[in-house]
């Protein structure tokens, strides 16, 4: 009778073939990563969610405060 540990033996051929296998798939699987991801390197300025001060319109503005 085998032991539970006979029951997966792998040859070495079998072992590399594995190895090959599962470099590969975390390979493509970093690769997705880093495609679909958004790029570090866009510019700040462009990536802001909420606008600035700069960027509205007059009229839309917060008053000046004149509290001296």
């Amino acid at each position: 009778m085998k032991t539970r540990f006979e029951i997966v033996a792998l040859t070495k051929r079998e072992q590399r073939f594995i190895i090959i296998i599962v470099m590969v798939l975390l390979g493509a699987a970093i690769a997705k990563h880093y495609r679909d991801a958004p790029s570090v390197l866009k510019s700040p300025a462009l990536t802001r969610d909420h606008p600035t001060a700069a960027t509205l319109p007059e009229d839309e503005r917060a008053p000046p405060d004149d509290t001296r």
